[in-house]
């Protein structure tokens, strides 16, 4: 077997073995060996054993003993359970993407598992702690790649869809509150980034995508006041048609924003809509029929 292949199968169990072989010491376990006596033959015995293991925080052992009964008693009860520990080893040392990936792929096999709705909670979960950090001497989280986060939301969504009666529900809507508002705050800073460059129609984009994505966001705020600045970047733009829609669309989704009266007399002062072309009407006489085209 490639180093590329035993990489793909053992994903959780390389990186282990890899912190160790840095480290040295009494860590450096060779997850290859066969496991033996009484937890060979029987996979509750192994998967036992892994537990302790791990409690014990012989994590490469642990590691060793989960692969054996994933690998040798497939359709066990604790083929599942060992996928699972070995994902909650992944997500205890911090690892979030090989978590999120790990726990996606359990819901996958094992859609009807009494630890689905877990393992669906927690891949959205690790896609949250993976979002972007705040640290000083770095750009505002909201200036960086958002690609977890938008990860996290999707997740999310789908496990409060999938197990709307799971005690982690509450849990998620609580991410899911708090990712909406980290994903609004980015594209908001998109926009300025646009808005301070002149770039209208970019700026017009976007807000019309935050009214559309997160509107309903502080009170419904974030609907009127970006309705009414995609209307002024039309407006920058000398475009009447699309700033008569979004202004219309502040007037009708937002009555009682703080813009609406604005938006209605910005309405007043925009040039009538073009009236449609009349339709030409259609004749009921038979049509000569068209020559059939010659083959190519």
């Amino acid at each position: 077997m490639s180093f590329r292949q035993w990489m793909a199968a053992v994903p959780a169990a390389v990186s282990l073995a890899l912190c160790a072989a840095c480290a040295g010491g009494k860590d450096s376990v060779d997850i290859s060996k066969p496991v033996t006596g009484a937890e060979a033959s029987n996979a509750e015995k192994a998967y036992n054993r892994g537990l302790q293991e791990r409690k014990d925080k012989s994590y490469l052992e642990a590691v060793r003993y989960f692969e054996y009964v994933r690998n040798n008693f497939p359709y066990s009860q604790f083929a599942g359970l060992s996928e699972l520990a070995i994902a909650d080893m992944s997500f205890d040392r911090d690892d979030w993407s090989s978590a999120a990936g790990q726990y996606q792929d359990f819901v996958k096999s094992h859609p009807s598992h009494p630890k689905a709705d877990y393992a669906a909670f927690r891949a959205g979960l690790s896609r949250w702690e993976d979002r972007p950090s705040d640290l000083w001497l770095l750009p505002p989280s909201s200036e960086k790649d958002q690609a977890a986060l938008r990860s996290a939301l999707d997740a999310l969504q789908r496990f409060v869809l999938s197990y709307p009666r799971s005690e982690y529900v509450p849990r998620a809507r609580e991410l899911i509150a708090d990712t909406r508002e980290r994903l609004a705050k980015h594209e908001q800073y998109v926009v300025e980034f646009y808005w301070k460059r002149n770039a209208w129609k970019g700026a017009a984009g976007r807000l019309v995508g935050l009214a559309d994505n997160y509107g309903d966001l502080r009170g419904g705020k974030v609907r009127s006041d970006s309705l009414w600045r995609a209307g002024e970047a039309y407006r920058n733009l000398n475009d009447p048609a699309n700033e008569r829609k979004v202004l219309q669309r502040l007037v009708q989704e937002a009555p009682e924003g703080e813009h609406a009266r604005q938006a209605q007399a910005r309405l007043q002062q925009l040039p009538s809509p073009a009236p449609a072309p009349a339709s030409t009407p259609t004749s009921t006489e038979p049509q000569p029929a068209k020559p059939t085209e010659p083959p190519r």
